[in-house]
């Protein structure tokens, strides 16, 4: 396995796949998203501490074959932190695929691990420029790989203040433009997205305001699930979950880069 070259896509690399068909996405995650996610749910993950490993965990099981108990989707990755690595994704994949089948060599391992492999692509963004043109480019992206279900974007937020440091432009609505442009981009593509930012990056009174029923349009601006990631005294994660019209609470540990519900 060490000897196992994977490579990390960017920029024209990115569009050169073959189209592939698409899985469903939906039904996924049911610890997290119950019945859901549905084609063009919005999801937003925030923390006080970096939330990478939940992603993490999302990407892995998203990428997993069906027979294994994952979506087998693709899943496209737009990278501005630089806390989800290939090195973590291939190493919890590996976990997983030992935890959920018995191979009769390593070799068999490592070809199933390529296999899986080959529906993630990863786009890592270094500046608010980059990360603009590669919004406005998704439609162009999903259209030429349509295996495509999930988009992670992990911190949606990183770039406002070097985006903004001489004018001031209110948190949410610096928000509520880069989601402007990422649902008019994914409005034609099933996909769901789901996108971090760090507990403080609000500057609404009540953030209820734009959490929105699932449905096949949602509206601009508009998310369908928010998800408040709180690390307890007892070193348990809780896990707060808000819809339109239902709240829940999920408790989990993370030991050994395993979460465990």
């Amino acid at each position: 396995m060490d000897g196992t070259k994977f490579k990390v896509e960017s920029g024209i690399q990115l569009l050169s796949r073959l189209t592939a068909k698409k899985t469903k996405i939906e039904n996924f995650y049911p610890n997290l998203f119950g019945s859901g996610p549905k084609y063009g749910d919005i999801i937003e993950i925030f923390s006080n501490r970096s939330s990478s490993f939940l992603l993490i965990d999302i990407i892995c099981e998203a990428l997993l074959p069906m027979e294994l108990g994952g979506a087998e989707s693709g899943v496209l990755i737009l990278n501005t932190d630089g806390h989800i690595t290939l090195q973590a994704l291939t190493a919890l994949l590996q976990l997983k695929l030992l935890s959920r089948r018995k191979f009769n060599s390593n070799i068999e391992c490592t070809e199933m691990l390529k296999q899986v492999l080959d529906n993630l692509y990863i786009q890592d963004i270094f500046d608010d420029f980059q990360l603009n043109t590669t919004l406005q480019k998704l439609d162009y992206v999903l259209a030429q790989h349509n295996n495509i279900s999930l988009c992670i974007i992990d911190t949606f937020t990183a770039f406002y203040w070097s985006e903004h440091r001489f004018k001031m432009v209110k948190m949410d609505s610096y928000l509520k433009k880069l989601l402007r442009v990422l649902q008019k981009s994914t409005k034609s593509h099933e996909i769901a997205i789901i996108y971090t930012r760090p507990d403080y990056f609000n500057s609404s009174k009540d953030q209820r305001d734009n959490l929105e029923a699932c449905c096949e349009n949602p509206t601009v601006e508009k998310i369908n699930c928010r998800v408040e990631l709180l690390f307890n005294e007892d070193k348990t994660w809780t896990a707060n979950i808000s819809l339109f019209n239902n709240n829940s609470k999920r408790n989990f540990r993370y030991v050994h880069n395993q979460i465990y519900w």
